[in-house]
């Protein structure tokens, strides 16, 4: 099936409770529209759910945009994305992190739904207004500029043209002065107005309509409108091409992380810094993140697959077995012990494809600072207690069995016994290994 990946995160989920056991969007509180699951609100999507149960699994996303949150996704859904000045909105915002992910999805071959709203404000209306600061962050990379003083007739659902389809738009805003750049043409229209509009961008596609609710249950079931058709049509245009042709190379991207919270009796901060100088920096309160990636890279299968430790082909008809990994190292130009792993494998199977989930973890108490790092001036934080691992890894086959895509973390928490030590009387160290195998379409 099609994997639809619906934005949970930048949107809120129902909380307006009506009884005991409904919890739908609200007018007055503004959260939780358009959300798959809600036949209780006209503004819900519960119609369009079944209409495309069928093809597409609409799964919902839970955290920023990035290469890993997309790894296993086909299509992104992003329904009005909130304006936290609304009480029950979404408090997070995008950032241009979300943006240049999203286009990278696009430019792979992935396929984005953007639906927005009007940006009118009025007294007398419940305000359906979308981020229109942060969206613009996508608008401006695409050249378009969204009218922020227009909405749609609220008296009318508006009879709109998009080939020979009429679909309903009720008060949703509009393309400003109706003026779109090259490459990218008309979706929706009515009279001098453009609702929507649709563009190329390498190997995938990008649809961006002005009117969320014409998703929703009440526009989608509407006497005398063609929603239902014109959004079946667009989520055909906008399914990848690897899911139909196997593709014949990967995106890969390597990331990893350090944690640690320094002090004056142990660890401190310029021990910390000096594991990884090249390392951004981050302050959490008490405690220091180090964040570093490896450069991404687009290959051919074997190159890609043969870079994780864990034989797809073999493992993908097992519920156990063991894989062969290294400790972590806690500086740079070394690789830690070597250690079996004994993970488990659970499967779930669908129409056309199947999911993985290997998990597992071990621990030592064995190990030594040198084993890890290779400077002994960390031997005032005392000795190794005991070092944890965990590996997981989710991977995507396609209907023969064949790798689509994979997403995998090791991570790994140190302790050393430290008296001195005002946290617990413990150094404590987290750092991780992850990485992600997202495919690229053929063009």
């Amino acid at each position: 099936m099609i994997r639809v990946l619906f934005d949970a995160f930048y949107h809120m989920m129902p909380g307006h409770r009506i009884g005991n056991d409904i919890s739908v969007g609200g007018y007055q509180e503004n959260f939780g529209r358009y959300t798959p699951g809600d036949c209780f609100h006209p503004n819900g999507l519960s119609f369009l759910n079944a209409d495309l149960a069928g093809e597409y699994d609409i799964r919902l996303l839970t955290q920023p945009y990035s290469d890993a949150a997309f790894f296993d996704a086909d299509i992104l859904l992003i329904a009005n994305p909130d304006y936290p000045l609304y009480n029950g909105a979404s408090p997070y915002r995008w950032a241009p992190q979300d943006v240049d992910a999203l286009l990278r999805f696009v430019n792979r071959g992935g396929g984005v739904l953007l639906l927005v709203n009007s940006f009118l404000s009025r007294s007398d209306f419940w305000e359906e207004n979308f981020d229109l600061e942060r969206v613009s962050l996508l608008f401006d990379r695409l050249g378009v500029q969204w009218d922020p003083n227009y909405m749609s007739d609220d008296k009318t659902i508006e009879r709109a043209k998009s080939g020979e389809l009429q679909v309903g738009y009720g008060q949703g805003g509009r393309v400003l002065r109706a003026s779109l750049p090259k490459g990218i043409t008309p979706l929706i229209t009515y009279n001098d107005n453009i609702y929507g509009f649709q563009t190329q961008i390498g190997a995938g596609s990008l649809v961006v309509i002005g009117d969320t609710g014409m998703i929703s249950n009440g526009l989608i079931c509407f006497p005398g409108f063609d929603n239902a058709a014109f959004f079946k049509n667009i989520f055909q245009k906008l399914s990848p091409k690897w899911k139909t042709i196997q593709p014949d190379c990967w995106d890969y991207r390597s990331y990893s992380h350090m944690s640690a919270a320094p002090n004056l009796n142990g660890i401190n901060e310029n021990m910390l810094r000096s594991m990884r100088p090249d390392a951004a920096w981050i302050k959490d309160h008490h405690y220091r993140h180090m964040t570093w990636e490896e450069s991404p890279l687009t290959a051919v299968s074997g190159t890609i697959w043969n870079d994780i430790p864990v034989e797809i082909s073999k493992i993908k008809t097992q519920s156990k077995t063991s894989i062969p990994l290294n400790w972590l190292p806690l500086c740079e130009n070394m690789f830690g012990p070597k250690v079996q792993l004994d993970v488990v494998i659970n499967s779930v199977s669908g129409q056309e494809s199947t999911d993985l989930h290997i998990i597992g973890r071990t621990k030592s108490d064995k190990l030594v600072w040198e084993d890890i790092l290779n400077t002994k001036q960390f031997k005032v934080a005392g000795e190794i207690e005991q070092v944890h691992m965990v590996y997981e890894m989710k991977v995507v086959l396609n209907k023969e069995g064949q790798p689509l895509s994979a997403r995998w973390s090791q991570g790994q928490i140190l302790y050393a016994r430290n008296p001195q030590n005002d946290h617990y009387g413990h150094e404590i160290i987290l750092c991780s290994r992850s990485g992600v195998i997202s495919p690229r379409a053929v063009q």
